[in-house]
């Protein structure tokens, strides 16, 4: 067949085609998931929906948490727990973080990780309506509250009025210095299921005369069939459906594909290629397939975002797909190779 005047092999166009579509697919999928998570974030005030509100009471110590944190963080991971600041004009809260917890939209400089939450040097992050409370010295950002400056170590929002774009966020031992030990808190995890067991150790570690207020009572797990039927489960589900679908018309056009060179690797064989260097030419004229339909996927969803304004695509969600693209091609090319060699040499 002939494309712009040159000749191209019917098996690469096919394995194009096939490149494109499941490109296009996975950025759609990588894309919808980011903007769901986010979406689902912001409607719960960052808090993953499985989060548990506790209390501190008659705690004699203030810093009792450089105790407790410690021993925490050497037994459990991917956890967050905050300390709402109450003040009549802010929505403000602290926050510690352990390992891998979800992030809001930022629009510049970083969200708090470890090491920026548990800290003595007072660190925040503004929603954008803060930002006009900004000011510069010696080449850092502050923003000053109660007389008290703190660093601005990054600016969340979001385009459209959201909750966070008015919330601020202080480091955890800032905000506990301004509530005081005992007050409230909510305990987040990334697993709903690390819930009762992380809650029970922050119970055990506060020592007498401190009391620990969490209700960890045992809830009830819903049937199988309305786990299964949930909408978090539908939507994971549906992803992983489509792309199994596409996966396995990619391995049949990848058959097809190999099928259409069957003369070309008789030709080497003839030229005495050896296994690796026919490994090497096949990887070349896949990959190189696979490639330029992947970057025309890429064009079609940029396409695609100019005509849909809802649908919205970072440089990440591109990085997220290429990978997962070129994991995939892989798995498949060299299970066809395998299938296909086993193939050739048993008809011989």
């Amino acid at each position: 067949m002939k494309l712009f005047g040159k000749k191209v092999p019917k098996g690469n166009l096919l394995l194009f085609f096939s490149f494109t579509v499941i490109s296009l697919c996975i950025l759609l999928i990588v894309s919808a998931a980011r903007a769901e998570r986010i979406a689902e974030l912001l409607g719960k005030s960052l808090y993953s929906g499985h989060h548990k509100g506790f209390s501190i009471i008659e705690s004699e110590e203030e810093d009792q948490w450089e105790e407790v944190l410690p021993e925490m963080e050497s037994e459990y991971k991917d956890f967050a727990i905050y300390v709402p600041v109450r003040d009549q004009n802010v929505m403000m809260r602290g926050i510690y973080v352990k390992g891998d917890m979800a992030e809001p939209p930022m629009l510049s400089g970083k969200y708090f990780d470890h090491s920026a939450s548990w800290t003595d040097q007072g660190m925040v992050v503004l929603g954008k309506d803060h930002g006009k409370d900004v000011s510069a010295r010696d080449g850092k950002n502050y923003f000053r509250f109660n007389d008290i400056d703190y660093e601005v170590i990054g600016i969340m929002g979001t385009e459209e009025d959201s909750r966070i774009n008015q919330m601020i966020l202080l480091d955890f031992k800032s905000a506990v210095k301004i509530s005081g030990i005992n007050t409230q808190y909510v305990l987040d995890t990334k697993k709903k299921s690390s819930i009762q067991e992380i809650g029970q150790k922050i119970y055990d570690l506060f020592e007498f005369p401190a009391n620990v207020h969490i209700g960890l009572e045992e809830q009830d797990d819903p049937s199988a069939v309305v786990s299964y039927l949930s909408s978090d489960v539908i939507m994971d589900t549906m992803y992983i459906m489509i792309l199994i679908s596409f996966s396995l018309s990619t391995i049949l056009i990848t058959f097809i594909w190999f099928r259409f060179r069957r003369q070309l690797f008789y030709a080497w064989s003839l030229f005495g290629y050896g296994r690796p260097r026919v490994c090497l030419e096949v990887s070349k004229k896949f990959y190189g397939a696979a490639g330029a339909g992947f970057a025309t996927g890429l064009i079609l969803m940029c396409m695609i975002l100019k005509i849909v304004p809802d649908v919205d695509m970072i440089f990440m969600d591109v990085c997220r797909a290429f990978g997962m693209t070129l994991g995939l091609g892989t798995i498949i090319l060299y299970f066809c190779y395998f299938a296909s060699s086993r193939y050739r040499e048993a008809k011989r």
